[in-house]
């Protein structure tokens, strides 16, 4: 896959609206998180793509960051389930992932104010995250640090921010 990638030539839509990307978004969880979606995990990449494309359901969303011809570049899902939510419930942003060749390029932080506007649309007054890696990106959108839980994979902060009505 090539890095190249014209600055402000992103679109954001439901994975919905792009249907010939969940092949490549499904090996994409697989890669990314094979301790859960590999072999030998306990998830289902397909068939949690597939919960997104469910006509009539609050959630989950999945949302896809695509270039101007239609190449996926990243992708970010709304859940009501994720560590913590067991504590915090409500519209939790989840599956953050923007494919290497595109890192550093702004669209991580796309994909969270998109979750973001999502959430809102959908009336939850705020959205949580649990993240070891996304730290510095939430905290730049005004996210707060809720507390930290300790699984053994490692600290995993909780993150709320509080969504402005329109």
């Amino acid at each position: 896959m090539s890095g190249t990638l014209a600055t402000g030539n992103v679109t954001i839509t439901a994975l919905g609206n792009a249907p010939a990307v969940m092949e490549t978004l499904e090996g994409w969880f697989v890669d990314e998180w094979s301790g859960w979606y590999g072999p030998d995990g306990p998830g289902d990449a397909r068939q949690d793509l597939e919960k997104c494309l469910q006509p009539g359901t609050r959630l989950p969303r999945c949302l896809v960051a695509l270039d101007g011809g239609g190449r996926l570049l990243g992708t970010v899902s709304l859940r009501d389930t994720s560590p913590g939510s067991d504590l915090y419930p409500g519209a939790w942003l989840t599956a953050l992932l923007v494919h290497r060749a595109f890192r550093k390029a702004g669209i991580g932080a796309e994909l969270v104010a998109a979750a973001e506007r999502q959430a809102r649309q959908l009336g939850f007054p705020d959205i949580l995250t649990a993240t070891a890696t996304a730290r510095s990106l939430v905290l730049k959108r005004d996210w707060l640090l809720v507390e930290t839980l300790h699984p053994e994979t490692g600290p995993l902060g909780i993150y709320r921010k509080t969504l402005q009505a329109d």
